[in-house]
Order: structure tokens, then C-alpha cells, then sequence
């Protein structure tokens, strides 16, 4: 919800984002920042309240504070970085790890299995498999959030530019471009009547396209690897290779 109404997105899965099914104002973007953060404390209140050990509920609540901390500074820097210098792509693969790969992998598998009660082993190699997939996850849905099909992911495919965003296609465009294309890749950016197209065609010719899904599926590879590990149950590590897979091929 908070990232919906900061990147002003009005879509997200097929329907309206909050603040948008709210009017859009400044009253629809209040009600939206209460609104996620009464969400973040109902995730305090489950995992507080988990039927398990007082000692293991507490290492959850450490864990999710960790979590939501590194979130924020990610996010934080993800917003920051549209009005500075642009980042080069080690910058945005730590922004990506400390915005996406945090809660949406790490935190839930290692949640999970944390009140499951699972072993230091099982724990540690959750978060070698999860901190990889979650930049890949990032790297290819920035590749659907400027190149997909809107029927299709459900979400628009010209905010991010239009909002300047630093992806990785950005990074590795500026690097590989030619000074003209770099020159009108840095102008178009963060205009809201960029011509998109443009953008998408500097953004191939540049090589940063193959370069973007090169260094997804590098990643993807890495968390592959992790689940080569004995600690883990076979058909845990099974259903985790299938969900790697679909988040870096998926089209929506």
C-alpha cells in the first residue's frame, strides 16, 4: 500500500491500488499510509500472538523488525534515488536486496520456518536461497514493469520511467548506451510526457535488456544452488526450486 501510493501507481493486480479507489487527493494518500501501517501492525499482532515458545516469538518479532528496518532504508533509497545521480548497478542491486528481497523471500521463508521451529541449518540455508531469488524476482519484474503486457501483468508498463525509477535496465543502459542515448535516456527520465518508446528502444539497442535477464537468471542460478543442501527436506527444496523458476520466468 505505502509503496503503491509513493511510486503513484493506480493498478496493481487487475484493480485499483488505495489511494487510487480513493480519489487519488491528498485525504486518498493519508488514508493510505494509515491503512499500511495498520497492516504492519496486524503482522506484529500474528506473529506475537503465535502459538509457540515465548523465547521463539520474540527471535520472530527480531527477525520481522530487521525486516521492515531494511525495507524502509531500501525503499527510502529507491525513492531518494530518483531525484540523484544515478546509480550505478552494484547501487541498485543493494537497493534491490534491501527493498525486495528482504520481505518478499527471506522474511517469509524464514518466518516461517522459524516458528515451525526448524534448525540453524534450515534457517541459514533459506537465507542463501532467498536473498539471490529476491533481487531476480526485482530484475524481472522491472523487465515486465517497462516492457509487459498490461492485460496481462495486471499493472501499467510506462510508470516506472515516467517516474525515473533506477532500475537495473537504467544502470546497465547508461553504462552500455551511446553518449546520445544516454544523453536523451537521462532526459526522458522522470517526465511524465516521456516518449516511452523511445526510452524501451534506447534501453534494447543498449544491451540492457539481455543484460537485465542475464543477471536474473545469474541470480535465480545462485539461489538454485543453496537448495543443494542436505538440511533441507527434499520436498521443500523441490517447491522452492519451482518457485524460483516462475519468479524469474514469469509473465505477470
Amino acid at each position: 500500500i505505502h509503496d503503491d501510493f509513493m511510486d503513484r501507481d493506480s493498478v496493481r493486480r487487475g484493480g485499483p491500488t488505495i489511494h487510487a479507489a480513493l480519489g487519488g487527493d491528498h485525504l486518498a494518500g493519508s488514508v493510505a499510509i494509515l491503512l499500511g501501517s495498520l497492516c504492519q501492525a496486524w503482522a506484529w499482532e500474528l506473529v506475537l500472538a503465535a502459538p509457540v515458545a515465548p523465547e521463539r516469538a520474540l527471535e520472530a518479532a527480531r527477525l520481522l523488525a530487521t525486516s521492515l528496518q531494511e525495507v524502509t532504508v531500501g525503499q527510502t533509497l529507491d525513492v531518494v534515488a530518483t531525484q540523484a545521480p544515478p546509480l550505478d548497478p552494484a547501487g541498485v542491486l543493494e537497493v534491490q536486496r534491501l527493498k525486495t528481497g528482504s520481505y518478499s523471500f527471506e522474511l517469509p521463508l524464514r518466518l516461517g520456518a522459524l516458528l515451525a521451529g526448524a534448525a540453524p541449518p534450515v534457517l541459514d540455508a533459506l537465507s542463501r536461497y532467498a536473498r539471490p531469488l529476491g533481487q531476480a524476482f526485482q530484475i524481472a519484474d522491472d523487465l515486465l514493469g517497462t516492457f509487459g503486457a498490461p492485460e496481462v501483468t495486471g499493472k501499467p508498463n510506462a510508470s516506472d520511467l515516467r517516474e525515473g525509477k533506477r532500475t537495473l535496465l537504467v544502470a546497465r543502459a547508461l553504462e552500455s548506451a551511446t553518449a546520445a542515448d544516454a544523453e536523451r535516456l537521462r532526459d526522458g527520465l522522470g517526465r511524465a510526457d516521456a516518449d516511452v518508446e523511445q526510452l524501451r528502444d534506447i534501453l534494447r539497442r543498449s544491451g540492457a535488456v539481455d543484460a537485465a535477464r542475464a543477471e536474473a537468471e545469474k541470480l535465480r542460478d545462485e539461489a538454485l544452488r543453496a537448495l543443494e543442501n542436505p538440511a533441507l527436506p527434499p520436498a521443500i527444496a523441490q517447491a522452492l526450486r519451482e518457485l524460483a523458476v516462475y519468479a524469474v520466468g514469469r509473465a505477470a
